[in-house]
């Protein structure tokens, strides 16, 4: 019987019940049923007692990359929205297989609930059966494990970590690949699984090999996992059962200096005939630039032969160009365009800043954006092990919240105990503050933050995180210590470290609260463009798509604490600011006196404005990724415009007011163009614009 919950790392892969898909009455949350499809561990198997079917929550979905649309319980256009939703999640479904593991979780004394999670999306074969087809999971060994390392695996009975990522406790697998190869035995691999797999021949028997020449649309990858339909792992079977053995000797000799990685041919041939292992030719692989970010970041990958990134040129990389590449690829896989101006603000403002907040109305691909920079990041997904990474969370905001007791939680005076709230923030800061922790990255999304009053329940945040070190979040007095139960679990203060990044999504709407200028002084609030011509949009994304990534090329390995650390510059000793930047910046302040003496700009936000500059990642031939003008121009619009709301009183000596362009004069205008040296200012025009017909509109500015 399972007792609360029971987690099962090992990866299976299901194809989607179309018709199930549903948005649930209560949570508002897209439902989808799946239909699994591969082999399960015999415990899975008992514990399903029969059935084949699990949910998939919506949640779940969108941190794989589906887009979708949540909306509260009271949104008046719930069920057209709903209907929509839907209607997007068949269509997007239809043509896909899923890949997840599976979670069983007790509720009440009657029934256990199967839910789908770290869930990753896959083209349909093109020659899946809906009705017959199942798919077997084969362990693949990583390109970059020394040939002798292998060797010692397969022929003498190695512990190895290498198959971790295949977590099938009953079953050995029934072949390895490894650099382009299948390899097996007449009677099978016998196996064990403690701590390591061991996997080994049985006394007496040889190991056997053929080329792998499976076509690419006929097989499902994930990490180092390859799932074959079962009709092509009986071929590879047969050939194998039937092969000459192949000694271990002959294994060095083959594998040691070979540079091929284990692929997929895209080739449509067949196992008809196999050529003699000796005649097999070497073939070197194109050396892939985006993904050989560093050694010590990202796994070895395999991409089809002449797939180029975009803006990255061959044998060039430049780290931290290339993980912006990488954001790109990723939310291109997933159907989503951005700007790549957009994706580098939003990078730098990550970089130098405590909070950065996404803005703009509902359906644009905020929230995407951060699960996208998040699987870009490596944080979420699951490892080569087939464990959930949960160095990412996704926190919906309510709208009843009041204080932060309701986001981390609050002591329990009658039973002595700290609750934490569901939300999770406390666990995973508390997992980031550990130790071995301190050089992964940690991200936190809190979506739809402005649906509550941002000053009541991110308050004791606010003053966090306006220091740069000893940060500490209080859960209840520390004279309460003795007395609270678990302590040890909880202690009075949590730290949190700089590998922890805070970034919210809001909507502009009559359902949200304006944020204060005390919200405002702290963070970095970005407007995705969106594009004026659905036209140009479907261009570019056409265009963008040329160089889209396989599926196992989303899955990315987490970016350390020290590598994403060297992108950043921290430099105290400067400020970051040119002396012309300066001037403007002066002869701003002395403008906004003149109106109201407390609109000054702060001392917190220019240097913050000249970290961000300081911080605009270079190309490979050592030019800025953002024009440094329009940098400036974006970090006025997002640190500094974003404060000017009030009535027309208050607002029109500053943007004047007028409905056309053309009859445009101010005070803020004429800055502007004294200082074209420093910037166009192009995005700040056009807010000054739109301010000023707002007060000409309706006598305040938002």
């Amino acid at each position: 019987m399972i007792r609360d919950s029971r987690i099962w790392n090992s990866i299976i892969t299901g194809k989607p019940v179309i018709e199930s898909i549903d948005v649930d009455i209560n949570s508002q949350s897209l439902r989808l049923q799946v239909d699994m499809i591969s082999i399960l561990p015999d415990s899975l198997h008992k514990a399903l007692d029969g059935r084949r079917q699990i949910t998939i929550w919506g949640k779940d979905l969108m941190l794989a990359g589906f887009p979708d649309e949540l909306v509260t319980t009271s949104h008046f256009r719930q069920f057209e929205i709903n209907e929509n939703r839907k209607s997007r999640a068949r269509e997007f479904f239809k043509s896909r297989l899923l890949s997840f593991t599976v979670e069983a979780v007790k509720k009440d004394t009657q029934r256990v609930y199967f839910n789908g999670k770290n869930v990753a999306f896959h083209d349909t074969p093109i020659t899946f059966n809906p009705y017959t087809s199942q798919f077997t999971p084969i362990p693949i060994i990583a390109r970059d494990v020394p040939a002798e390392r292998v060797q010692k695996i397969l022929y003498e009975k190695l512990p190895s970590i290498d198959f971790l990522s295949y977590q099938y406790p009953e079953d050995p697998p029934l072949i390895i690949g490894y650099q382009n190869h299948f390899f097996g035995c007449k009677s099978g691999w016998l196996g064990e699984l403690r701590q390591h797999w061991r996997i080994y021949v049985a006394e007496g028997e040889e190991v056997t090999c053929v080329p792998a020449e499976i076509p690419e649309s006929k097989i499902l990858r994930r990490g180092n996992l390859a799932f074959l339909l079962d009709e092509d792992l009986n071929e590879i079977s047969n050939h194998l059962l039937f092969g000459e053995p192949f000694p271990a000797n002959e294994f060095i000799k083959r594998f040691s200096t070979s540079t091929q990685a284990f692929v997929i041919s895209t080739s449509q041939s067949s196992f008809e005939k196999f050529p003699e292992i000796k005649t097999v030719p070497k073939v070197k692989m194109p050396e892939v630039h985006s993904m050989v970010r560093d050694a010590m970041t990202r796994p070895s990958e395999v991409l089809e032969a002449g797939m180029q990134d975009f803006e990255v040129q061959e044998g060039v990389d430049s780290r931290e160009q290339t993980f912006i590449n990488d954001l790109n690829q990723v939310a291109l896989s997933n159907q989503l365009v951005y700007d790549m101006e957009d994706l580098v603000n939003f990078h730098i403002a990550i970089k130098t800043g405590a909070l950065v907040v996404l803005a703009g109305m509902s359906g644009v691909g905020k929230s995407q954006l951060v699960i996208n920079y998040a699987r870009a990041l490596g944080l979420s997904g699951v490892d080569e092990a087939g464990e959930e990474r949960k160095q990412f969370l996704f926190i919906p905001v309510r709208p009843h919240w009041n204080d932060d007791a309701d986001l981390i939680g609050f002591y329990d005076a009658i039973h002595k105990i700290y609750r934490p709230a569901e939300t999770g923030l406390v666990d995973l800061l508390i997992e980031a503050a550990k130790e071995d922790n301190k050089d992964k990255l940690y991200l936190i999304c809190f979506d739809e933050m402005n649906l509550a009053r941002v000053e009541h329940y991110f308050s004791q945040f606010l003053s966090i995180l306006e220091l740069s070190e000893d940060r500490y979040l209080t859960l209840y007095s520390e004279k309460l210590a003795p007395e609270v139960y678990n302590r040890h679990e909880y202690s009075p203060r949590v730290p949190i470290g700089n590998n922890v990044f805070f970034i919210g999504t809001v909507n502009i709407d009559e359902s949200s609260f304006q944020f204060s200028d005390k919200v405002l002084d702290r963070a970095n609030v970005i407007s995705l463009k969106i594009y004026e011509s659905l036209r140009a949009w479907k261009a570019m994304f056409e265009e963008r798509s040329l160089g889209k990534p396989s599926e196992e090329r989303t899955q990315l390995s987490p970016v350390p604490g020290n590598v994403f650390a060297s992108w950043c510059n921290n430099s105290p000793s400067e400020i970051g600011l040119s002396d012309a930047e300066i001037d403007f910046l002066d002869e701003l302040n002395s403008v906004l006196r003149k109106i109201d003496k407390d609109r000054v700009v702060g001392y917190r936000i220019i240097r913050q404005i000249g970290s961000y500059l300081k911080n605009i990642p270079s190309s490979k031939d050592g030019q800025g990724l953002l024009d440094r003008g329009k940098a400036f121009d974006l970090q006025l619009v997002q640190r500094i415009m974003t404060k000017f709301k009030g009535p027309e009183s208050d607002l029109e000596p500053l943007f004047g007011k007028y409905s056309e362009r053309e009859q445009a004069y101010s005070p803020i205008l004429q800055l502007f163009e004294k200082h074209r040296a420093v910037s166009t200012f192009s995005y700040s025009r056009a807010v000054c614009h739109k301010k000023a017909k707002e007060l000409l509109d309706h006598g305040y500015a938002s």
